[in-house]
């Protein structure tokens, strides 16, 4: 184990897997009111003008505030949120703002998303043209040109429950639902479900309201519509929820009292203790409550009958990569929207970091190194990307390790980002790390300078975080056992 405080990593740890959660649950709480495509809306409806608090436990956390005017044959939406997030007694704000256009079918004309917590500030917008989504992220004097194609234009993220009222669901029907969520750049289809209509309060009144439930990569997310189809009440993973309340309510002073320790909350006990875990070569596990869509078995691990296997690898020192990179390999060399490996200046300080003459092995250990002694530990609430983790020097396990990602790939070395678990003092905690190509593929983590990473480093998913987003279906449900530890 490294020299890194546990507190630290105790909150690097959680802040991993909740905060990709926060983003999609807070793009569930964005209401826009966008049905399916081809569904029209009533020409007389009113501007829409609502405020919602947000709640962990039933104590308040936070609020939404969101508008809806319709101009002319489209509709302007606007919507502001404001969190407090405590992780390991570090509370930080978190502001997330989104407004834009949609069509006279309410679905996605264009949108301008930004992100602000602490240190960290993500902005991406966009615009529908013809059959692609181009969106630029970044900030406006440095900006990042992207095109998504489009098989069918989507609906911005959040609008799933609207577009399953305008839709007509019959009780007990289901039915598949195209989001664009700017969180993570990325297309999905979310499957909501009609359920039979309950009677709940909402504001000191009992109301016959209509219920539908999401299914979010495995994560069940449920809402409370009038009859009018306005959404009064959410509830979600980890205790959160949101419910229709007055302005005044909703401005008014956050529950301190409301902190609660994520990290406890998303972990998993280990039935025994690990010790010196960088000194074992084999950790075998049982594990239940996985879905079939993780990325559990390939390279160290091997998954049969809910046992997996997980072996440290070793590094060949002859493993300059004489070999031409395969095909499908090559792509992880390619930049990307948030992993910016083209970036003049990622290619500038890799340039300073490596020699010429060093071989990919070292190339490796020298990039890691550096992420490690010069990105401040510390718990960060952000859409991790490159160039703000090197602008700011400071983040969680994401932002080690999509900096490390994109110094790899400039240093042309094959490479990309993965999630899952990580055993500290006795829990397995959520946690990033990546895994880079050198003959074959070996994992390594800059948050503890490991390469490769130690065996208690278990893969749940591997990609950008669109992938990282198929953990939702995983917090809470997942039960490990070790059944034995080979050093």
């Amino acid at each position: 184990m490294t020299n890194i405080k546990w507190q630290h990593i105790a909150g690097i740890a959680v802040t991993c897997a909740f905060f990709a959660l926060l983003l999609i649950r807070l793009d569930f709480f964005q209401k826009k009111q966008e049905p399916v495509a081809g569904l029209k809306i009533s020409q007389s409806q009113q501007p829409q003008d609502t405020w919602m608090n947000i709640y962990q436990n039933h104590r308040k956390i936070g609020f939404v505030h969101r508008t809806l005017v319709k101009e002319g044959d489209r509709f302007r939406f606007k919507e502001n949120v404001f969190m407090e997030i405590n992780t390991m007694g570090i509370t930080q704000a978190l502001n997330l703002a989104t407004d834009g256009e949609l069509n006279p079918d309410m679905t996605l004309s264009s949108f301008n998303f930004n992100l602000n917590s602490s240190l960290f500030q993500f902005i991406v917008r966009g615009r529908v043209t013809g059959n692609k989504l181009v969106i630029f992220t970044g900030t406006p004097d440095k900006q990042e040109k992207n095109e998504i194609p489009l098989s069918r234009i989507p609906h911005i993220s959040g609008s799933i429950y609207d577009a399953a009222f305008q839709a007509g669901l019959n009780k007990g029907a289901t039915r598949g639902f195209s989001i664009f969520d700017p969180s993570t750049l990325s297309l999905k289809t979310v499957n909501v479900t009609r359920n039979a209509d309950e009677i709940i309060p909402i504001m000191g009144k009992r109301l016959l309201l209509k219920k539908y439930c999401a299914d979010f990569m495995g994560a069940k997310h449920c809402a409370w519509l009038d009859q009018q189809g306005n959404v009064l009440k959410e509830t979600g993973i980890l205790g959160l929820s949101m419910e229709k309340t007055t302005r005044e309510s909703a401005l008014a002073e956050i529950d301190r009292g409301a902190s609660v320790d994520f990290t406890q909350i998303a972990s998993i006990p280990s039935n025994v203790p690990i010790d010196d875990a960088e000194t074992l070569r084999e950790l075998k596990i049982k594990l239940s409550g996985i879905p079939n869509t993780l990325h559990l078995s390939g390279d160290r691990q091997r998954y049969e009958q809910n046992i997996l296997t997980i072996t440290r690898e070793s590094i060949d020192p002859s493993s300059g990569r004489s070999n031409k990179i395969p095909a499908d390999i090559a792509l992880f060399l390619n930049p990307s929207a948030l992993i910016q490996s083209g970036d003049p200046g990622i290619k500038q300080l890799v340039g300073k970091i490596i020699r010429p003459a060093d071989s990919d092995e070292q190339k490796a250990k020298k990039l890691i190194q550096w992420v490690f002694t010069h990105i401040e530990k510390k718990p960060t609430l952000s859409v991790p990307n490159a160039l703000e983790v090197l602008k700011n020097r400071s983040g969680d396990c994401n932002e080690h390790s999509v900096l490390t990602v994109a110094l790899l790939r400039a240093a042309g070395i094959p490479a990309q980002s993965e999630a899952g678990l990580i055993y500290l003092r006795g829990r397995f905690y959520y946690h990033a790390w990546c895994v880079l190509y050198l003959n074959r593929w070996i994992t390594a983590d800059a948050v503890f300078n490991q390469f490769p990473a130690d065996v208690t480093h278990i893969r749940l998913v591997r990609g950008e975080s669109d992938q990282q987003l198929n953990l939702m279906g995983v917090i809470g449900k997942t039960k490990l056992e070790v059944l034995s530890q080979t050093r």
